[in-house]
């Protein structure tokens, strides 16, 4: 997985003052295993380990969580995610747009955010031309089926919102010769982190306010039952919120392969411009048959 190193970013919750930060300890027994299981160094691994960097309010990164999360409830083992679909649509499409786009679907009988009847098994987000556009290429296919591929302009309003999607040819796909770029394959560890918490932080740091409806449907599609009962009386008793593990939003993230197999390290960090920049790491384990999340932990502060 690739992904962009520098962002533009807009104004938002995430510029709180890092001196309110509430930085979260560990879950229950699992706090008390942190040292043994994973040391603080391997949240940030060698350059070779694959890995994913989101940027809050950046384009690339908000259309690469949208796909990479809408992908997700498409590809649910159990069948399609329809309430995270819908959430993720009512997040990030604009109200006019998404009219067009269902009255779109109801005419050619297919999925209007892929333009395809079936999940890719790739994808990858790449910065456009006007700042306000994103390419995305999605590849179908693959093993002892041929692969196609289909190309995306996806287009956002200046104050955000995806206003548009339209197919493209790959020598109308222009991009920037430095273009930045987000890839993930569908299924993959690095990349279902990625995706969850690259759509958690964008709902919690919506414009109008918290996305309850959308960081519920998160919560729901990529934590265990179990796991989810403990995150929720953890957050009773700590006053903060487990996922993050903050009481505001990072201004960017890491995501990164772990130390161990099943184990995913994640990289928060907070404040920025005129406020000390504070770091948290964190391992999330993921159960081995489903992929789904069953533990998050804190590594380390600074």
């Amino acid at each position: 997985m690739s992904s962009n190193t520098h962002a533009r970013r807009r104004p938002g919750r995430r510029a709180a003052v890092a001196a309110g930060l509430l930085l979260a300890v560990g879950l229950g027994a699992s706090a008390q295993v942190t040292a043994q299981a994973v040391s603080a160094p391997a949240a940030v691994r060698a350059s070779a380990a694959r890995s994913v960097t989101g940027y809050n309010g950046d384009v690339v990164t908000q259309v690469a969580d949208f796909y990479g999360a809408y992908v997700d409830a498409e590809d649910d083992a159990a069948g399609p995610d329809s309430a995270l679909a819908k959430a993720l649509r009512a997040h990030y499409l604009t109200p006019a747009y998404a009219k067009r786009l269902a009255a779109w679907e109801r005419t050619n009988g297919t999925d209007g955010v892929l333009r395809a009847q079936n999940v890719p098994v790739e994808w990858t987000v790449t910065e456009g031309t006007t700042g306000l556009d994103a390419v995305v290429t999605l590849t179908y296919g693959g093993g002892e089926s041929p692969t196609t591929t289909t190309r995306l302009v996806v287009t956002q309003e200046a104050v955000g919102g995806i206003s548009d999607i339209r197919v493209t040819s790959a020598a109308s796909a222009k991009t920037p010769a430095a273009a930045r770029s987000v890839s993930g394959r569908t299924g993959d560890s690095v990349t279902r982190v990625a995706d969850f918490y690259g759509a958690y932080v964008d709902a919690e740091d919506d414009a109008a306010g918290p996305d309850s409806v959308l960081a519920k449907a998160l919560r729901a599609h990529y934590l265990t039952p179990a796991y989810a009962k403990r995150l929720t009386a953890w957050e009773r008793t700590n006053g903060t919120d487990g996922v993050l593990r903050a009481q505001n939003v990072p201004v960017d993230w890491t995501v990164t392969e772990g130390a161990r197999a099943g184990e995913v390290a994640v990289t928060h960090a907070f404040g920025g411009g005129e406020t000390p920049t504070v770091t948290t790491r964190l391992v999330v384990v993921l159960e081995p048959a489903s992929g789904d999340v069953t533990d998050i932990r804190t590594l380390s502060a600074r």
